[in-house]
């Protein structure tokens, strides 16, 4: 486990890349089981809404990053890197969950959201969109500014079908 932790620890670093994570499907299961908890988790922490709209939330955004990562690997004939891929993107997102969690808590436990905290957590988002266009760089095979184009636009979509789907979740 240890040893996990340091190999998402370098990826988050850009000295790993997916190509390095190991081929297990199995720890790709257990991956997921850990995302959707601390996804729920932080989620839980930013705002008040029912559980059933987290988890709708949560699986609308594993949903389209796992729809789009399979569509890029598959049009690039590259399919045999995807356990890789998505194993390399939900532990990133795992660790830098984990690592934005006591800031959520100082915030949620604050009477007003405080400015450092969130200029942190925007951070830590930008971060993550920085290493995920290093995970699609790697993984495609294609430039670094395609890959984080990949990534951004991927971003947009989620806001965009969250805001289409449950504009409620947006506005609180």
């Amino acid at each position: 486990m240890n040893a996990l932790i340091r190999l998402f620890w370098r990826l988050s670093l850009f000295r790993k890349g997916p190509e390095d994570m190991p081929y297990t499907p199995p720890l790709l299961v257990i991956l997921l089981v850990a995302w959707l908890i601390m996804q729920g988790l932080s989620a839980n922490l930013q705002t008040s809404l029912p559980a059933g709209q987290l988890i709708a939330v949560q699986w609308i955004s594993l949903s389209l990053v796992t729809a789009v990562t399979t569509a890029a690997l598959a049009f690039k004939g590259l399919l045999t890197r995807w356990v890789q891929t998505m194993m390399a993107l939900l532990g990133l997102d795992l660790l830098l969950s984990l690592v934005a969690l006591p800031l959520l808590i100082v915030n949620m436990a604050a009477a007003q959201p405080i400015p450092i905290i969130d200029g942190l957590y925007f951070m830590l988002v930008s971060w993550q969109l920085a290493v995920q266009s290093f995970i699609y760089h790697r993984s495609l095979d294609v430039s670094p500014l395609l890959g984080l184009a990949l990534a951004f636009s991927l971003l947009i979509l989620t806001y965009m079908t969250l805001a289409a789907f449950m504009p409620e979740v947006l506005n609180r």
